[in-house]
């Protein structure tokens, strides 16, 4: 079964982070390359929508995927501080901006990978297994569906 994507309403204030159509597209590649453990190119469009969106609190949620893209890195070059660290920080921007987040991506599986992780050493391989879900539509908050 094949699944369409809804049509974003530009002017629903619950819309995350996507001004155009454009920015949706990058966001969306990124997400490509990521499920494919391509995390470099996958960090370089996020990279770029984070500086086509500049210095707005929209773009706050793009700092998890960011972050995502630095802890793979570093588990390469075994920098445990700093894997630990972008742990904690990607599972404080997304605990923050869990709604906004959850609108576009399913984020439990995130959450749970960051917090099986935060204190413990991950492998790459582990690592490779962590994929992000795109949502399918949208939630409606009134109504509760997609």
């Amino acid at each position: 079964m094949r699944h369409r994507v809804a049509p974003i309403n530009w002017g629903d204030p619950f819309y995350f982070m996507f001004e155009i159509q454009k920015e949706l597209n990058i966001f969306e590649k990124g997400i490509l390359f990521f499920n494919t453990n391509q995390y470099e190119s996958a960090h370089k469009e996020w990279e770029k929508l984070w500086k086509i969106i500049g210095n707005k609190p929209r773009r706050t949620g793009m700092k998890v995927f960011l972050q995502l893209t630095g802890i793979h890195q570093n588990i390469e070059l075994g920098k445990w501080d700093a894997v630990r660290y972008g742990i904690r920080i990607a599972a404080l921007r997304l605990r923050e901006n869990k709604e906004a987040i959850n609108q576009w991506i399913e984020v439990d599986s995130i959450t749970c990978f960051l917090q099986q992780y935060e204190k413990n050493n991950i492998s790459l391989k582990v690592f490779d297994e962590l994929k992000i879900e795109r949502k399918w539509g949208r939630v409606h908050k009134d109504l509760g569906t997609k």
